[in-house]
């Protein structure tokens, strides 16, 4: 089944461009894992993190990825929030 390509950005304000700079680090493993049908791109600037998705894959499947980075980031943030206090 062939599926529409979809594009979607998520920008995430960070703390800190450390933050920013570590959250990236730690999604682009896991870029490398999907499968060719998705396509992961992060990028920092300054406090900002930028995601863009392109993907021919089904939605389900990029709501997945999705919440999956989502989660991700929301570790990440608490726990750096609980180092630096």
């Amino acid at each position: 089944m062939t599926f529409l390509s979809k594009k979607i950005k998520l920008v995430i304000e960070c703390l800190d461009n450390e933050l920013a700079r570590i959250i990236k680090e730690t999604l682009e493993p896991e870029n490398k894992l999907l499968g060719e049908k998705t396509e992961i791109k992060t990028i920092t600037d300054s406090n900002s993190l930028i995601i863009e998705i392109q993907s021919s894959a089904s939605i389900s499947s990029l709501r997945h990825t999705i919440d999956d980075i989502v989660h991700t980031v929301a570790t990440i943030e608490g726990v750096y929030k609980s180092v630096n206090n």
